[in-house]
């Protein structure tokens, strides 16, 4: 008689079993939660100081931008030196940002190109961090606890979501921004511990070899070109940054200009995004026991555009919240399925590098799509715009499902070695570029 097989539920949480993965998520929830205090309050100062869309989207702009810059010397360093040891440095500088915000704030400087500077350098150094934290989740867990440490991981993250930014406006209303930053700077302490009572082994060989970022970093690129299903995974992330995340982001427009719901309207259209994303979590990981990532990842990107047509065409404000949970269930599973199949795929010594090329097409594919789509709604109106966008994403997710190239996704070229499975989660979330 066969063992019976794991309910849904269990298989989503099986990575809890592993200590390690335990206090690491814990420690991520609280930290990105409190990211979403800093977040949120960024556009609102830029904002009050400058009553200008176009200073927001250039404090947004700020943020984003190095975190594709810095993917190459990023990557080389995550996979030249111990990632925990990284991290305790990386954390520990995005802590003093939060805390520099907030000292600006409470000794009464109002010169809003200071706070663009303080975003770049606070993205700089969210830049650094994003490979070695990714490529971290690999040497917490075995291989058969894959893809449900970087389902939980991306529910951790989308659940930070949930809660962040509605927790964070009344935050904000009542107390003002400078609290907010004193909030996300205290935060960082519960990551901080997390990686203190961590215990892993050192699966770096040390390297006598001068760091060249950008040499590296091509090479990254020509190794994942030479996988057909890397290569797939990547031009995948690049349509959902391209017109998934970046939406995700505009929708701000749709709460304030069509619905007319403000700032409360915004955090609620992100909550749904990560209640959609929290509620699929299970799932997800089920459906990674019976069917092929191929077959998971053309459903999600079908989804992906059905949900943001709805969202463009719905009549009430409660059915693009629900276009908003589809598209918050499409994203983590394409996350999932995308991170699972190149970290599969992907040999031990370029892992972080490659993880930085999937990351920095990402980073790059987001703005240009905020900036392209934003103007675009300026000419012809959000709903015009977002359901154009839609049907577009739909006609490239039925060509990909159709032509098989999502096939590759199913590869396991390379052995696994513990503590060589990364995650790279496509959702660093991103200032709106017209908060009010």
């Amino acid at each position: 008689m066969s063992d019976p097989q794991p309910s849904g539920l269990a298989l989503a949480a099986a990575a809890f079993r592993q200590r390690n993965y335990r206090l690491f998520f814990v420690g991520g929830l609280i930290s990105n939660t409190g990211r979403w205090f800093q977040t949120i309050a960024i556009p609102i100062v830029v904002y009050g100081l400058t009553e200008s869309p176009g200073w927001v989207g250039l404090a947004g702009f700020a943020q984003i931008f190095p975190l594709a810059a810095m993917g190459p010397l990023a990557g080389a360093l995550a996979d030249r030196y111990p990632r925990r040891k990284i991290l305790f440095v990386t954390q520990t500088l995005q802590a003093v940002a939060a805390l520099g915000y907030m000292t600006l704030w409470f000794a009464g400087v109002r010169d809003v190109g200071v706070y663009v500077l303080m975003s770049f350098v606070s993205g700089a150094m969210a830049g650094l961090n994003l490979p070695a934290w990714q490529a971290f989740v690999s040497e917490l867990v075995p291989r058969e606890l894959l893809l449900s440490a970087i389902t939980l991981n991306s529910a951790q993250f989308n659940g930070s979501r949930m809660i962040g930014p509605a927790v964070a406006g009344v935050a904000i209303a009542a107390w003002g921004p400078g609290w907010a930053f004193f909030v996300n700077a205290v935060s960082y302490a519960a990551v901080l511990v997390a990686l203190a009572l961590i215990q892993v082994p050192n699966v770096h060989t040390p390297s006598a070899e001068r760091i060249r970022p950008v040499k590296e970093f091509v090479g990254a690129i020509r190794y994942a070109r030479s996988k057909p299903g890397i290569r797939t995974a990547i031009a995948t992330i690049s349509v959902i940054g391209f017109f998934g995340l970046s939406l995700q982001t505009l929708s701000v427009v749709m709460a304030e200009e069509v619905f007319d719901r403000g700032e409360g309207g915004f955090g609620l259209m992100l909550s749904a995004l990560g209640f959609g994303a929290v509620t699929a979590s299970p799932a997800v990981a089920a459906a990674s026991a019976r069917l092929p990532r191929s077959r998971i990842q053309g459903v999600a990107l079908v989804l992906y555009a059905i949900g943001i047509c709805v969202l463009a065409t719905a009549p009430v404000f409660v059915v693009a919240l629900g276009g908003l949970f589809v598209m918050g269930a499409a994203h983590i599973s394409s996350a999932s399925t995308l991170n699972t199949a190149i970290q599969l795929q992907v040999d031990e010594s370029v892992r972080a590098k490659v993880i930085s090329v999937y990351l920095t097409v990402l980073m790059l594919a987001n703005p240009i799509g905020q900036l392209l789509f934003g103007q675009v709604i300026e000419l012809v109106g959000p709903r015009e715009t977002i359901g154009g966008v839609g049907a577009a994403m739909f006609v490239i997710a039925v060509a990909l499902v159709a032509s098989g190239r999502l096939r590759g996704l199913d590869d396991e070229t390379e052995p696994y070695a513990p503590g060589a499975v990364a995650e790279a989660h496509p959702s660093t979330p991103a200032p709106p570029t017209g908060y009010r």
